[in-house]
């Protein structure tokens, strides 16, 4: 029998409400990057990327994301920027499925944000 310890229900809920409070953190902190992320995670889903501009564009998000972590490896940055970056774990096949997970996070911070701080969006 394995000796791994199976988080509960109330463990993993801990957890994300830490990764969420330490990601708005950085979104406090680096207004100006997370809105650049949010702009090129648009660009990757919506658009088609050449996989000449794959490099660096990659490289380039994961630059940002190194700068949302700067406030914290427990944020939900931190998680996509190793696993976005070519130079880590990044792929270039995942890489439109990473940022469509991505964007789904950063909905969820959002959304917390607009509930907890009556934040409205001005478009």
């Amino acid at each position: 029998m394995s000796d791994i310890m199976i988080p509960t229900i109330e463990e993993l809920t801990r957890k994300r409400m830490e990764a969420l409070t330490v990601s708005e953190k950085a979104i406090i902190e680096h207004p100006a990057e997370y809105r650049e992320i949010k702009k090129i995670i648009q660009y990757i889903i919506s658009k088609t990327v050449d996989i000449e501009e794959y490099y660096s564009t990659a490289k380039k998000l994961t630059g940002l994301l190194g700068k949302m972590i700067e406030s914290g490896n427990q944020s939900i940055f931190f998680y996509y920027y190793t696993n976005i970056d070519p130079r880590q774990k990044g792929q270039a096949r995942y890489f439109r499925a990473n940022c469509i997970d991505l964007d789904q996070q950063l909905q969820c911070v959002d959304h917390m944000r607009h509930i907890k701080r009556h934040i409205r969006v001005i478009h």
